[in-house]
């Protein structure tokens, strides 16, 4: 009887262990995705935590520096707006006033990016300056 209750004890400490580690695999793998103005009314939220930040790349925001392969652009969602530094070239269809999501993490003001993605399925185009947040949110998921 002494043995069944070791072999249930030890059991169930390895079902605890294993699900402490699947917990905390998937704690730390999480990335977060949220717009500028989300980010900038709760920063401490996402401190030291891998981003995904969406929104639009800004007018006359962007520049690429080909002997660094440094890019740099602004990210709006209307509300708010976020340098962002990039290294690498951009893709294809990366150019202004178009939805991107770029992955990364803050630094200071600016996020650094190592991951730019350009939404080109059901692209979100503001009208004349108005950037429906909502929308955009929808557009970049």
């Amino acid at each position: 009887m002494k043995r069944k209750w070791g072999y249930a004890v030890a059991g169930v400490a390895v079902l605890v262990i294993a699900g402490a580690m699947i917990y905390q695999a998937l704690a730390t793998s999480l990335v977060y995705f949220v717009l500028p103005n989300e980010y900038a009314a709760e920063p401490e939220r996402y401190d030291a935590r891998r981003l995904r930040l969406g929104g639009i790349v800004a007018d006359q925001s962007v520049a690429f520096d080909e002997s660094d392969l440094r890019l740099t652009f602004l990210v709006t969602d209307g509300i708010v707006s976020f340098p962002v530094s990039h290294f690498g070239a951009p893709p294809d269809l990366f150019e202004e006033n178009v939805g991107v999501v770029i992955e990364g993490h803050f630094e200071g003001e600016v996020f650094m990016s190592d991951n730019v993605l350009v939404r080109h399925s059901e692209v979100y185009e503001a009208e004349e300056g108005v950037i429906d947040v909502e929308a955009l949110r929808e557009s970049l998921k």
